[in-house]
């Protein structure tokens, strides 16, 4: 990690090629719209026989895509971080603490949008699987980042961003690991995701993949 201001997050920073360039703080990154890495894991479990997803819900008060559902855990790696680094995002936001070498590596996803953190978001994206059985009810959510968890079905997420579903039914909980956790069952579209169908279909068909046994896997 290199020297900064005391809560400034620090960002290493790429060309288009993927050669590292240097270090920035985070707020710089985005206004100047440089690549930069991200860690994205997505929980795989089976309930009751059905092959599901942990899906969360956004904090509303995130800068970006506030209030939609996204996958299990995301976040920025830090300047000097490798991509299995960030495998401390899903402890912090969900207080799953997971051995790296559980974690099963899809590959590097580029994407380039405005995600409300500046004018121009440039990410190298390093994507991850990971089984995990736990119930809702034992996770212990990082309120600022993750209002609720759900269990989502592959079989109905596959359906709904074919468009044979308009909706379909989440059960959740929601502030899970705090006093105030309490189950919930929401109706989603989607418009209630974090944009990205091709992104999130492919994800939907590896996680199904990963939980038959079948390869190979990627992104």
């Amino acid at each position: 990690m290199t020297d900064s201001a005391a809560g400034v997050e620090m960002l290493d920073i790429f060309d288009d090629m993927g050669r590292h360039l240097g270090v920035k703080p985070r707020d710089q990154v985005h206004l100047a719209g440089d690549w930069h890495r991200v860690f994205h894991c997505q929980i795989t479990t089976v309930r009751d026989g059905v092959p599901s997803l942990v899906l969360q819900r956004r904090s509303k008060h995130k800068a970006a895509f506030p209030g939609l559902l996204d996958l299990s855990a995301a976040g920025h790696l830090a300047a000097g971080e490798s991509p299995i680094d960030g495998v401390r995002e899903l402890a912090e936001e969900l207080g799953v603490v997971a051995d790296p070498n559980d974690l099963v590596l899809l590959g590097e996803r580029r994407l380039v949008d405005d995600s409300g953190e500046g004018h121009l978001n440039k990410e190298l994206t390093s994507v991850f699987l990971l089984r995990d059985d736990r119930p809702l009810v034992d996770y212990v959510l990082q309120t600022s980042e993750v209002d609720a968890v759900f269990d989502a079905p592959i079989s109905g997420l596959l359906q709904l961003f074919a468009g044979r579903l308009d909706r379909i039914e989440l059960s959740g909980v929601q502030h899970a690991g705090s006093p105030d956790a309490d189950t919930l069952l929401v109706t989603a579209k989607l418009a209630d995701f974090v944009p990205g169908s091709s992104y999130w279909v492919n994800l939907f068909v590896m996680c199904e993949r990963f939980l038959s046994g079948a390869r190979p896997l990627a992104i």
